[in-house]
């Protein structure tokens, strides 16, 4: 019964952080994460549940770099990126284009595009606040994009918070290239362009494919005209340039992304070890008896004098216990009796705080037993009891 105190201990302690956690004010994090998995304004949840819808088609969502997916990649599988900016080495730069080459398609989303890639396709991206001072000092609160084609342009404009809109793609003259959105300035924000035998989607407004845009007003039509000129084919989703290799490879990667299971995965190990704390406290190990170690002087004493009283010498008995006692008195009483008179015999009396009679029967008793040559055992008796009985009436 005395395990349930700690039990109790430890559901107390679980209601309560269940209790903290349902109670807590929800709290947004604006990190810009253009995470599939992530459904804080910045995240991009709404969107991955968007793209299956659009052709019927699977979403593979990977935190790969285009080096690693290309053994992998066909020409039937799209390519999608999503990330603040998008600078691959040239090994990603040569896989990205050798996959497009080969009638591959890439939409890719970035603010900003450096590098190789860049190079190649002759982009430059530029900044609305930097480069055209009506907008900067434009009091408005938010921009518009819109499509060229008027076929998708159903919707006049589509509104968005002016910071997060504020890039335009200023220059792709490498290759041909044909404009599908452009802002209010009409300044081309996304551009199709033909490479080799497959296309490239360039985007420099990530911003519109985040939770907080898609959920406002008819802003997914945007994301959803834009995902339009993909193929209806598989598609490829690497988060790796924006996230990095954010994906577990832990086995408990399941319970670790889901909330409610990564507590109740957290708790389950606090509550173990608490329980091993209190355990070990409560229990301990059996401490065993140790046997006192024998007193060998007792015993060798006990052995000498049984060896002088089995040879019936109880003279030589007598005068060691006698012996004994006179270094007694002379250590206590500081009174030499060595050599016995009455003066001494009342110092000692007087000193040792004994009776009279005690003293003097003891004093009476040595001077007999001293003036013999042997003693019988009952002489040998009455002195240890005298002996005895002087220190009992100290």
């Amino acid at each position: 019964m005395k395990d349930w105190k700690y039990i109790t201990y430890i559901a107390l302690l679980g209601g309560l952080l269940i209790l903290l956690l349902l109670t807590k004010n929800k709290q947004y994090d604006w990190t810009v994460t253009f995470s599939h998995e992530d459904k804080n304004p910045y995240g991009a949840f709404a969107f991955n549940e968007l793209l299956p819808t659009l052709h019927n088609q699977p979403i593979k969502n990977s935190y790969q770099t285009l080096y690693e997916l290309q053994d992998s990649l066909t020409q039937n599988q799209n390519l999608l990126i999503i990330s603040s900016s998008f600078a691959p080495g040239k090994e990603d730069t040569e896989a990205l284009l050798k996959h497009v080459n080969n009638g591959g398609t890439a939409f890719i989303s970035a603010n900003y595009f450096y590098g190789p890639f860049a190079d190649t396709l002759g982009l430059e991206i530029s900044d609305i606040l930097f480069n055209n001072a009506h907008h900067a000092f434009n009091n408005a609160d938010t921009a518009s994009l819109h499509f060229v084609s008027p076929v998708l342009d159903s919707v006049f404009e589509f509104r968005y918070k002016k910071g997060n809109i504020h890039n335009y793609i200023s220059r792709a003259d490498s290759i041909p290239a044909t404009t599908l959105t452009k802002n209010n300035y009409y300044q081309p924000v996304t551009i199709k362009t033909q490479f080799g035998k497959g296309t490239f989607l360039i985007n420099c407004t990530p911003m519109i494919f985040t939770n907080i845009h898609l959920l406002d007003s008819n802003n997914h039509e945007m994301a959803s005209g834009l995902l339009s000129y993909l193929p209806p084919r598989e598609t490829i989703w690497t988060e790796y340039y924006h996230l990095g290799r954010f994906e577990s490879t832990t086995p408990l990667r399941f319970i670790l992304v889901t909330e409610s299971l990564r507590w109740a995965y957290y708790l389950t190990i606090v509550s173990i070890l608490l329980f091993m704390i209190f355990e070990a406290k409560r229990k301990q190990r059996i401490i065993p008896i140790l046997k006192p170690l024998a007193n060998t002087s007792l015993e060798f004493v006990g052995t000498i004098s049984n060896l002088y009283y089995q040879n019936g010498d109880h003279k030589n008995i007598a005068e060691k216990k006698i012996q004994f006692f006179y270094e007694h008195v002379r250590t206590h009483q500081n009174i030499n009796l060595q050599q016995v008179d009455e003066g001494k015999v009342q110092f000692l009396i007087r000193k040792a705080g004994v009776p009279e009679k005690t003293v003097r029967a003891l004093v009476n008793s040595i001077q007999s037993i001293r003036s013999k040559n042997q003693i019988t055992p009952d002489e040998l008796h009455d002195l240890n009891k005298l002996i005895e009985h002087y220190h009992t009436k100290k």
